[in-house]
């Protein structure tokens, strides 16, 4: 049997790449009508009136929805899961997201009504008709005006500010700082970032009224969550009245975990108008209405002792919620980024603060890192500006800071512990590959072309993790084939041949002989979805526990045909044996022994997560760039990964992870970013592709990637988390790269996103 590590084919690029997916908006039931959602053109405006009267009347018109109707129905709203308290321990202010606008709308492109026609054309139609009448009052878009703003997104609570928490309860040792040989401190904003996978969010939404259930076709990243939050908060139905289907996604990035109106919206439509109800976004709606990330303005201080250690972190982070809690939006920016505050260096004293503030923008969550990236990027700029002012080495004061191999297992200030790495090893290796202590005479070069050149250096620490409630089951059918299941969902990855592999090489039979199922209720019970660079921590383990149970079942089953002890049995490529004789019984015939026996029931291996779910992926990345002083073009050189991701069994598949992150963590960085109208706030000026812009091809070198393997110790396969590394690594060796080729007698930190326009301003300064 081959071994379980080694590049895989990807069965499921075949479809894909020939225009064969399955996607939510490919499936067409008869009668089907369309949905169409009426979005609100101003950011902060009370609902005087909303008349449907003459919309109703038009041709092909089946339904129109407002939040009036939906009252009438007893439809719920949608929740905010986030489960921390405040620094004083007063609760958080969740209010609820309504499905449509309820007498008040608080960003551009909120629902106000939806409308179900035979046709969109019929819907776009009506849209025209539907008068609303809105009395526009004050908004505000920036957070930090928002902190002490006079303008109140939500009066009942008196505030803009959602939440205020901190890693402890400790205040801040402001002595460290008073004693400090030296003290840095930088204010980072992170761009509010719109996320942009290739297939925009879609819904398709059936009832069947003899069954009292309903149907939901959606992308998701685990069809469970969806289902409970549909079902027990807006629908108020037992769960199991709700089957929820995720066939193949079109990209998700952490934007299609949530659950959103439109999900809603077309079940109950199509209750009340009894035909299937499908929703599709256009690419200009995805901007108004889904989830966006980042959002951040982080401020940050680092104390020194006189020999450069670092002594203390203080971290202060306000977080753009938008202006509805979103379902983990309050987390992000708190509990789920604060496990990185600690980063991969020896800080003894830390203290994290996180603030979240409502705003009238389209609501914020999860992205690629949630919330992770911001604080990794921030305190590697810092480091690189403590260096510049102490007049020490931006590498070594990195070297002599790192957290090292015979101090782990290393404590975390928020109470995880490293289990594994070499932060110097993967450290020395990328300025080796890179080149980087030449880099003097590659400066030298460039300026006699005319060109600035910069080079930037950025380290990383991942504490991955995901939901607990994956359970998986693998079963042996009477043909001899294998049916897996899982709770994680694919949104493109190639989940399925990993899983796949996994099962193969742990029960030596081929690969054609498995079908794993995901993203069906119906069929898997639960699961906690993909999320959090979790996937083969958690469900690649789970799986191949499930494979070992289901195989000792089968060899029991082989114990008691053969007539001799468990044991006693060998097994290999799919077949026990009984050593010394030519006693066997293959798989096929285990599953036909069991469907013969109606009381044998079936050969199935079960599991959920046991143990240390969380792993600690890390690595060092190194980007070299250049600058035409008289556009402020940028050419990016090379870009030097190296990142130990523990054991690596899927290396494509892993390459295409690190550098989609890679792309996502260039573009957050240089180019993308949405903005706002200074003259009318809350008016997005970039939302289409014509004036928002994403990395393309040319915008890359090809990019340097090793890996230095250093194993899990706390999960069977040894694999760390790889999914949202390279948006942790590589922001910050950008950023640094950037201001060290701007840096004369003072540092300069560069505003995101570095435009040419920007760029060209700040060279102008030098």
């Amino acid at each position: 049997m081959t071994a379980l590590s080694g590049n895989i084919h990807r069965g499921e690029d075949l479809h894909l790449l020939t225009g064969r997916g399955d996607f939510v908006d490919d499936k067409h039931h008869s009668r089907t009508c369309a949905g169409y959602v009426l979005r609100s053109p101003y950011a902060h405006a009370d609902i005087v009136s909303v008349d449907v009267s003459d919309a109703e009347n038009l041709a092909g018109i089946w339904a129109i929805f407002t939040a009036e109707s939906l009252t009438r129905l007893g439809v719920g709203k949608l929740p905010c899961s986030s489960k921390f308290k405040n620094i004083d321990g007063s609760e958080v202010f969740k209010p609820r997201r309504p499905l449509l606008a309820e007498k008040r709308v608080r960003y551009i492109g909120e629902p106000v009504a939806f409308i179900v026609a035979d046709t969109l054309n019929q819907c776009l139609d009506a849209a025209e008709e539907v008068c609303v009448d809105y009395r526009e009052l004050p908004a505000i878009d920036d957070p930090q005006a928002a902190r002490t703003n006079a303008t109140v997104i939500w009066q009942e609570h008196g505030s803009n500010v959602c939440y205020e928490w901190a890693l402890n309860d400790e205040l801040p040792d402001y002595d460290l700082f008073e004693a400090a040989a030296h003290v840095s401190e930088i204010t980072v904003k992170h761009p509010r970032i719109a996320v942009s996978p290739m297939e925009p969010r879609s819904a398709l939404g059936t009832y069947d009224h003899q069954a009292d259930r309903f149907t939901l076709h959606v992308q998701t990243q685990g069809v469970h969550s969806v289902r409970d939050v549909l079902a027990n908060h807006v629908l108020n139905i037992p769960p199991e009245k709700l089957r929820v289907f995720t066939d193949d996604v079109g990209g998700s990035f952490g934007m299609k975990i949530f659950t959103y109106p439109e999900y809603a919206l077309v079940l109950i439509a199509a209750k009340q108008i009894s035909r299937p109800v499908k929703w599709t976004a256009s690419r200009s709606e995805s901007f108004l209405s889904d989830s966006q990330g980042r959002a951040r303005v982080d401020r940050a201080w680092l104390a020194f002792d006189s020999d450069g250690l670092i002594t203390a972190l203080r971290y202060e982070a306000l977080s753009d919620l938008g202006a509805y809690p979103s379902e983990a939006g309050p987390s992000v920016a708190s509990v789920l980024a604060s496990v990185v505050v600690g980063h991969c260096y020896r800080m003894p004293k830390t203290y994290y603060r996180a603030t979240g503030v409502f705003t009238n923008a389209v609501p914020t969550d999860a992205y690629r890192g949630a919330g992770k990236p911001e604080i990794i990027s921030t305190i590697e700029q810092l480091i690189d500006k403590s260096a510049f002012e102490m007049g020490i080495d931006r590498v070594e004061l990195r070297r002599q800071n790192l957290v090292r191999p015979d101090e782990i297992p290393y404590p975390m200030p928020n109470g995880k512990v490293i289990d594994s790495g070499n932060f110097e090893k993967v450290m020395n290796r990328v300025l080796e590959v890179s080149d980087w202590n030449s880099f003097p005479v590659r400066k030298r070069n460039a300026a006699q072309k005319g060109w600035c050149r910069g080079i930037g250096l950025g380290m990383y620490i991942h504490v991955t993790g995901g939901s607990r409630e994956e359970v998986c089951h693998v079963r042996l059918n009477p043909d001899g084939s294998v049916t897996a299941t899982t709770g994680t969902q694919t949104g493109g990855q190639g989940h399925r041949s990993a899983l796949t592999k996994i099962i193969a090489h742990e029960l030596q039979i081929n690969i054609s002989r498995i079908k794993v199922i995901q993203g069906n209720t119906d069929l898997i019970e639960t699961g906690g979805g993909t999320g959090g660079s979790s996937f083969m921590a958690i469900a690649g383990n789970v799986m191949l526990r499930a494979a070992r149970q289901m195989l000792e079942s089968a060899r029991d089953r082989a114990s008691a045909a053969l007539e001799v002890q468990a044991g006693d049995l060998e097994y290999d490529e799919g077949e026990f044996r009984v050593p010394g004789t030519d006693l066997s019984i293959a798989l096929e015939r285990i599953a036909q022994l069991g469907s013969e026996n109606a009381d044998a029931g079936s050969c199935v291996g079960s599991a959920g997560v046991e143990g240390v779910s969380t792993t600690f992926p890390n690595g060092a990345y190194v980007v070299e760039l250049e600058c035409e002083p008289d556009t402020g073009v940028l050419r990016i050189v090379q870009l030097v990964a190296v990142d130990d991701l523990g054991r690596i069994l899927f290396p494509n598949m892993v390459y295409g992870q690190l550098h989609g992150a890679w792309a996502q963590a260039l573009g957050g960085v240089i180019m993308e970013g949405v903005v706002f109208d200074p003259e009318n706030e809350g008016q997005p000026l970039n939302s289409t592709f014509m004036d928002y812009q994403l990395p393309r091809a040319d915008d890359f070198p090809e990019i340097t990637q090793e890996f230095v393997e250093i194993p899990c110790t706390k999960n069977h396969l040894g694999t760390k988390g790889a999914g949202e590394v390279a948006s942790l690594g590589a922001p910050g060796a950008i950023l640094n790269a950037l201001s060290d080729m701007l840096r004369d007698r003072t540092f300069m930190s560069v505003e995101q996103p570095a435009t040419p326009f920007r760029m060209w301003q700040m060279l102008r300064q030098l």
